[in-house]
């Protein structure tokens, strides 16, 4: 069905007088390419936003506030590295700044790949914190090159499609990567004989609480930590490879002043 509608949707808009998204804009190597890493980026903040507190809590036991904060750290590098970005922009254009970001973006997936329970949730902040300021770096040099490529008429156009890609690859990393944790864990505790197997988000439940958690008997809470371990290290391994994705992206984007539609 998504096939069916994207080619009725592209359908459309060919042939629209004044369509949505103008295939022109897409035709522009800076827009097509900053667009396509807004989507893996996109589908990279889904996977750290929604995995990264299940950790915390289900696997190091660590209260819900402290799950928060190792959560809050990328909304800290975040809106710092924005606010230097610009600058950052005027003084060596956008593909400099947004190649640093991509930089970060594989740091802080190093970081979430090689997390361990023995390195507590500061490991994880430190992840959350340099995903964040790569986002920061990023994100918002895309806006500002797409903006920067198309005429005061086709800048609203443009700029929408960009944050369209961004909330698209949220979409398409919660379903994918979902799916991958879903999998894993679920043949984990088949293999480990643990009952409900067949609905593992109802285990993982079981650990997100604590007084459950309590009531459970210790080799199973040991044999579920280290099944959704293992499956969210999988979740892990696919933000990695989003991360070299938007850094491959990112290094294809023209230099200053060779942009070309």
């Amino acid at each position: 069905r998504l096939c069916v509608g994207g080619a009725a949707f592209l359908w459309w808009e060919r042939r629209a007088a004044e369509p949505i998204l103008p295939a022109a804009v897409w035709r522009h190597r800076v827009i097509a390419l900053s667009n396509a890493a807004s989507l893996t980026t996109g589908a990279l903040l889904i996977a750290v936003s929604s995995y990264l507190p299940t950790y915390v809590q289900g696997v190091l036991e660590h209260s819900a506030l402290v799950a928060g904060f190792a959560l809050t750290a990328m909304s800290i590098g975040w809106p710092l590295a924005a606010t230097l970005s610009g600058k950052a922009m005027i003084r060596f254009g956008f593909r400099p700044v947004a190649v640093v970001g991509g930089v970060f973006l594989l740091v802080g997936a190093a970081f979430f790949v090689t997390l361990i329970p023995r390195h507590g949730p500061v490991w994880a902040a430190l992840g959350s914190f340099f995903t964040g300021v790569g986002m920061g770096l990023a994100t918002t040099t895309f806006v500002v090159a797409v903006q920067s490529s198309v005429d005061w008429h086709t800048r609203g156009v443009a700029t929408a499609a960009n944050l369209f890609m961004r909330v698209l690859g949220g979409t398409i990393g919660a379903a994918l990567l979902g799916s991958i944790l879903n999998t894993r864990l679920r043949a984990h505790l088949e293999a480990a004989g643990i009952a409900g197997a067949q609905d593992p988000l109802a285990e993982v439940n079981r650990l997100l609480d604590p007084a459950q958690r309590l009531s459970l008997p210790a080799e199973t809470v040991a044999r579920l930590q280290e099944g959704l371990a293992l499956s969210l290290k999988a979740v892990y391994w696919g933000t990695a490879v989003l991360a070299a994705v938007s850094f491959a992206l990112i290094l294809f984007l023209p230099k200053k002043g060779r942009e070309t539609s």
